[in-house]
């Protein structure tokens, strides 16, 4: 397996090349991952079996498939009872990003390729910082390195395939609207909106994961 071959298309025509001269063996496979990108060669596509992964369609999906696919009881549950609250927040977080791809060029100006990839670095992240702070039962939520997660999910993970300044103030403004201590409120709210009488939906009241996929 050649992971991200977009990354290189140039080399790609001479991946070509050393495909055609290959005499493998009959149950050689070779699988090649990457992005959508115009200067992959049609010809290596045209003649490859393709699979496409597409972002589920609306918040409820994305975060379904989040609770299904990327995280389970035995992680989410594992001690403080915090994580799983900042495992709902990136999961959150990455349902509305690429929910707002659907209405670009007003929710983003152009299209990115966020992907489950970078959700599952952003949790390796979180778990990374969570398990330094000790196995106790509860963590001090105001101890939690919340600026240490923003930069990286800013900086690198999430905007590191931004390069324009208004995409990146969205995604700053989103960051920092769910990744705060405030998010530990069970009455934060999830969306802000200006008008006053509209429902809004605020932050489960959960610590378990089962919890988290129930309101889900």
């Amino acid at each position: 397996m050649l992971k991200n071959v977009h990354l290189a298309p140039a080399w790609l025509s001479e991946l070509e090349k050393k495909i055609h001269v290959l005499a493998p063996h009959a149950n050689f496979r070779l699988f090649l991952t990457a992005e959508f990108s115009p200067k992959i060669p049609s010809t290596l596509i045209r003649q490859s079996y393709k699979q496409v992964f597409e972002p589920a369609a609306g918040i409820k999906a994305s975060l379904v498939r989040t609770y299904k696919t990327v995280l389970s009881p035995a992680r989410s549950d594992r001690l403080p009872v915090e994580r799983s609250r900042l495992h709902f927040l990136l999961g959150w977080l990455h349902a509305v990003i690429l929910e707002r791809l659907r209405y670009t060029p007003i929710g983003w100006t152009k299209v990115y390729e966020f992907n489950e990839a970078d959700q599952r670095c952003g949790l390796d992240l979180i778990d990374e910082y969570i398990d330094a702070m000790g196995s106790r039962n509860n963590i001090d939520i105001n101890k939690i390195p919340w600026d240490a997660f923003k930069t990286i999910l800013i900086e690198n993970l999430y905007g590191g395939k931004i390069d324009n300044d208004y995409d990146s103030k969205i995604l700053i403004s989103l960051v920092e609207m769910f990744f705060t201590p405030e998010s530990f409120d069970a009455s934060y709210p999830l969306f802000r909106t200006e008008d006053p009488n509209e429902t809004v939906l605020k932050m489960p009241d959960g610590i378990k994961y089962s919890q988290f996929l129930q309101w889900v």
